[in-house]
Parts: structure tokens; C-alpha cells; sequence
């Protein structure tokens, strides 16, 4: 009978020596079209998944993104979290490479040379030069009210829906947002993602 009473008792008291989990860490890739209408170009070793956070104990957490990325990087070898500046900055800079910026950075230099051209002494007539130079600003005005304020709303979307540097859950709370990733060729990246942290 005493063995049987501390045999219970140690079965019973080994949950209270090991750690609970704390949070489970689920989630799905993001198609690339997708990822290209929300966000814009990138580059081709990067997507991104969707991930739910939650937090499965009864009293609030807290957890910063540091150990979400390695805890995704210790489930997954080939894949590599990227922090939230470096895709923010990635995001803003392939902006600035879009066809209608150049277009119009191209537009305002042929309309400072063609309004220089009509107004010095040259083989060009001055009335086609500065039809031309009106042509000029006209499909820059054009290019201006017609292109949509991408990278304000992207901006805004980046800063509402991508994981943030630390998170505080109340108990039994969980939270979507988006986790970017790059993985190497070789490895193939997983649909989904399951990771329980402590």
C-alpha cells in the first residue's frame, strides 16, 4: 500500500516539475501573389507566413520576436526569420524602383531639357520644344493622379499586421500576424508551421 501511495504521488507531481508550454505557434505560407499585391516585389528566397500566436496558459504572458525566430529556426534548419526593419526597408526601397518612378523621373529631366532647348538658340524649334515640354509635364501630372498611394497603405498595412518586437497575450488570447522568411534553395520550405514554446 506505501508503494502504491508514493508511486501515485510521484505520477502525480511530475507535471509540477516539468514546464507547461506557455504558447503554440501555428501557421501557413502566404501565396506569392498574394504577398505581391500586399506588399509589393520580393525577392525570390523570401516569403512569408501567417502565424497565430496563443497563449495557453491561464494568467498573461509575455514574448518577444527574438524567441519566436529561434524557436522557428530550431523546428526548421532552412528557414530564416527576417526582422521586421529589414523587410520594412526592403519593402520601401523596391518602391522607389517602380516603372512609373522612373517614368517620371525620366519626364521631369526631358521637360528641364526640352524648356532649356526652346529657350536657347538651337536646331529645335522653339514651339515643338515647348509642346513637348507641356507633353511632358501633362503625363507627369497624369502619372500622378492616376498611381494610387501604394506605399503609404503599405506602410500601414506592414505596421499593423507584421510581428511586432514583443507581444503581451492575455490568458487563453491569440493573435495573427505575418512572419517573413527566407530560405535557402536547397531547402524546401513547409506549408505549415507548428511550434510549442515554453
Amino acid at each position: 500500500m506505501k508503494k502504491l501511495f508514493w508511486l501515485l504521488l510521484a505520477l502525480m507531481s511530475v507535471p509540477l516539475l516539468s514546464p507547461a508550454q506557455t504558447f503554440v505557434i501555428t501557421g501557413t505560407e502566404i501565396p506569392s501573389d498574394l504577398l505581391h499585391q500586399t506588399y509589393g516585389t520580393m525577392p525570390k528566397s523570401i516569403s512569408a507566413y501567417d502565424i497565430s500566436i496563443c497563449n495557453v496558459t491561464a494568467k498573461t504572458q509575455s514574448i518577444v520576436s527574438s524567441e519566436i525566430y529561434q524557436a522557428l529556426s530550431q523546428s526548421n534548419a532552412g528557414l530564416r526569420p527576417i526582422g521586421r526593419q529589414i523587410m520594412l526597408a526592403a519593402i520601401l526601397r523596391s518602391q522607389s524602383r517602380s516603372f512609373s518612378n522612373i517614368l517620371t523621373l525620366v519626364l521631369n529631366s526631358a521637360s528641364g531639357v526640352l524648356s532649356a532647348l526652346g529657350g536657347a538658340r538651337s536646331a529645335v524649334p522653339p514651339a515643338a520644344a515647348g509642346i513637348a515640354a507641356l507633353g511632358a509635364i501633362s503625363v507627369q501630372q497624369l502619372l500622378s493622379t492616376l498611381k494610387p498611394s501604394r506605399t503609404a497603405d503599405q506602410v500601414e498595412k506592414f505596421e499593423n499586421e507584421v510581428l511586432e518586437p514583443a507581444l503581451v497575450l492575455d490568458a487563453g488570447s491569440c493573435v495573427e500576424r505575418t512572419l517573413f522568411v527566407a530560405s535557402s534553395a536547397s531547402a524546401a520550405r513547409p506549408q505549415a508551421l507548428h511550434i510549442q514554446m515554453r
